[in-house]
């Protein structure tokens, strides 16, 4: 584990390269954008995809509460990919984490996603969005006057050029007034989008978090 510290709207904040927001004075874990089941349900529209998306991810996610043992973990939105057989093996693997699990808070922010099932079953508690001063925890970012914004749902990335080579990893992106957080799950696109000119970007390599700072141009330097 080797988090790279920041300041988000005054709070001591730690970013993860697995993808992960750790709010130190609180002791919550955030992450966003897990998509569980994807793989299946992309499997029973005939896309020829390997199994164990499910498995790897939990085992990434209690990776990271067995490492900074959370008070409390908390799902910006789209837990789940969609609509599902009961009979699914990911729903019995996805139980036997939370049955490891069984003694940390859950919270669900609630995602356009997570409509599609009844995600209070995996023992979360489920809300439309979170205030805790100085911000306010969503799914889609949204302004909010007087709150910095912790938000997923845009599946942030950016390009980093390394001599001849250009890379598109996950990101975290902070701006003035939001910050959002990477896709967790392994099978999320990345947004097509540029950070914004005022926005500082941190890419989640495999080599850690990378420092980097938004160009008008929407590329991205080291910063």
């Amino acid at each position: 584990m080797n988090p790279h510290a920041v300041e988000i709207a005054g709070e001591a904040m730690q970013l993860d390269a697995r993808r992960a927001l750790w709010w130190t004075r609180q002791r919550w874990l955030l992450v966003a954008d897990l998509h569980l089941g994807k793989a299946s349900l992309l499997r029973q529209a005939g896309a020829a995809l390997p199994r164990g998306t499910t498995t790897h991810d939990l085992a990434r996610l209690s990776a990271l509460v067995d490492d900074y043992a959370p008070q409390r973990l908390l799902v910006l939105g789209d837990l789940v990919h969609g609509a599902e057989r009961l009979d699914a093996q990911w729903l019995h693997t996805f139980a036997q984490w939370r049955e490891r699990h069984g003694g940390l808070a859950l919270t669900l922010v609630g995602g356009n996603h997570d409509r599609h099932m009844q995600v209070e079953q995996f023992g979360f508690e489920v809300v439309d969005e979170l205030i805790a001063a100085p911000f306010v925890l969503m799914h889609a970012p949204v302004a909010r006057a007087g709150l910095h914004v912790l938000a997923g749902h845009v599946h942030p990335g950016v390009s980093v050029r390394d001599g001849r080579i250009q890379q598109r990893w996950p990101a975290f992106w902070r701006g003035p007034r939001r910050t959002l957080l990477p896709a967790f799950g392994s099978l999320c696109g990345l947004s097509p989008r540029a950070p914004a000119a005022d926005d500082h970007a941190f890419a989640a390599t495999p080599g850690g978090i990378l420092a980097l700072r938004s160009s008008a141009s929407g590329g991205s330097r080291r910063g």
